[in-house]
């Protein structure tokens, strides 16, 4: 219960957040190349953390590790698309990927439950509107940690920045 919780209190901070913003999500890329746009490696920084690896496309930005969670966003300063990982329990997490997706339909019309494979590993995948905006969430428990991706924007699951980004994930 403590999980699913927290796990509301980010969705809806992101929505304030994503409210605030002032700008209109947008389905394009946020320095979209031909590169990433056909699917292969971005070509931007590097991010490596205790928590994952990652390749970031040009013109997008990773936060710092913060509570076991990561942003990575657009560099300039939108706030839309984005995608956000969080890891919890840190080894004792509980509960099952099933569960936390099957909560999302049931609270926000989800869509049907599918499976998902991200940087190697099984995700359980959804996507729903929460306040407006269009969230695709991916949970996954990999060795007692619960691992949430969820990419936030209108046609951001399919934004080849995020897509390339995914691609050249590794999670530690």
């Amino acid at each position: 219960m403590k999980g699913l919780i927290t796990l509301f209190v980010v969705v809806l901070g992101l929505a304030v957040l994503v409210a605030c913003g002032g700008e209109k999500a947008t389905t394009g890329t946020a320095g979209g190349t031909a590169e990433t746009a056909a699917g292969t490696a971005p070509a931007g920084e590097t991010v490596d953390n205790e928590l994952l690896a990652m390749t970031l496309a040009d013109g997008w930005k990773a936060g710092p590790v913060t509570y076991g969670m990561v942003n990575v966003l657009p560099a300039d300063g939108r706030t839309s698309p984005g995608l956000y990982f969080k890891f919890e329990g840190h080894g004792n997490a509980a509960g099952t990927a099933e569960a936390s997706i099957q909560s999302m339909i049931d609270n926000y019309n989800g869509s049907p439950m599918l499976e998902t494979m991200i940087a190697g590993i099984p995700f359980k995948t959804t996507t729903y509107t929460f306040s407006k905006s269009v969230q695709t969430m991916h949970v996954a428990f990999r060795e007692g940690t619960k691992i949430t991706i969820t990419i936030e924007g209108e046609g951001a699951k399919d934004n080849p920045d995020i897509q390339a980004m995914l691609n050249s994930l590794k999670i530690k």
